[in-house]
C-alpha cells in the first residue's frame, strides 16, 4: 500500500511538472511581450528566491521552475517552439525538445559566427597596438635606468669627492697643529739652554713618574 501510494504521489507530480504552464507560472499572457515577460520574472524571483524564506523547501523547486519559464520565454527561437508545443499538445515532447535544441544551437552558431569576425580583427588591431604600446614602455624603462645609472654614478663621485677633501682638510690641519707644537717646542728650547732645557725635562719626568706611581697605588688599592 505504501508503494502504491508512493508511485501515485510521483505521478501526480510528474503530471503537475508536465502541466505546468509556463505564461500562467510568470503570471502573464501568451501574447505578452518581452517587457513583460522580464518584468513578472523579477517580481516572482523576489518572492520565490529560497533565501526569503529557508525553512520552505519548496521554494527551490519553484525558483527553478520560474528561471526555466524565463529562460524559455525571454528568447525567440525558443518561445517559438514552446508556443507550438502549446497549440499541438498531441505532437509530442520530444519533437518540442529536438526543435528546441536545434535552433538555441543553431543561433549558437550564428552568434559565434557573427562575433568571431568581430574578435579575429580586433585581435590583430590589438596585437599591433600592443607591441608598439610595449616598445614604448620598454624603451621608457630603458630610459629610465639610464637616467637612474647616470644620477647614481654622479652622486657617488660628487660625494667620495667631498669625503676626499674633508679628510685632506682634517690631515692638513693635524699637520699645521703638530709642526706649530714643534715649532713652540724647539723655540723654548733655544731660549732656555741646555742646561735649563734639562731641568725642565727632568722635573716633568719626576712629575710623570709621581702621578704614575699615585695610579698604580690606587689601583692596587
Amino acid at each position: 500500500i505504501y508503494s502504491l501510494k508512493h508511485g501515485v504521489i510521483i505521478f501526480l507530480l510528474c503530471h503537475y511538472r508536465k502541466a505546468v504552464n509556463y505564461y500562467d507560472l510568470l503570471g502573464v499572457k501568451s501574447d505578452a511581450s518581452l517587457d513583460e515577460i522580464k518584468n513578472a520574472f523579477f517580481d516572482k524571483s523576489k518572492k520565490l528566491h529560497p533565501d526569503s524564506d529557508p525553512s520552505n523547501p519548496t521554494l527551490h523547486s519553484q525558483f527553478v521552475e520560474l528561471n526555466e519559464a524565463y529562460r524559455v520565454l525571454s528568447k525567440d527561437p525558443s518561445r517559438k517552439a514552446y508556443d507550438f508545443k502549446i497549440h499541438h499538445p498531441y505532437s509530442g515532447s520530444q519533437s518540442w525538445e529536438y526543435t528546441h535544441d536545434v535552433s538555441v544551437h543553431t543561433q549558437a552558431q550564428e552568434h559565434i559566427r557573427y562575433w568571431e569576425q568581430f574578435r579575429q580583427s580586433q585581435s590583430q588591431e590589438m596585437t599591433l597596438e600592443e607591441q608598439q604600446r610595449r616598445s614604448r614602455r620598454n624603451f621608457r624603462l630603458v630610459a629610465y635606468c639610464m637616467v637612474a645609472m647616470v644620477l647614481s654614478v654622479g652622486a657617488h663621485f660628487i660625494f667620495f669627492r667631498k669625503l676626499e677633501e674633508v679628510h685632506n682638510n682634517f690631515m692638513d690641519e693635524k699637520d699645521r697643529a703638530i709642526t706649530e707644537i714643534y715649532n713652540e717646542a724647539k723655540e723654548r728650547a733655544r731660549l732656555n739652554g741646555f742646561r735649563k732645557q734639562t731641568e725642565i725635562l727632568r722635573q716633568k719626568h719626576a712629575e710623570f713618574l709621581g702621578k704614575y706611581k699615585i695610579s698604580n697605588e690606587g689601583e692596587d688599592k
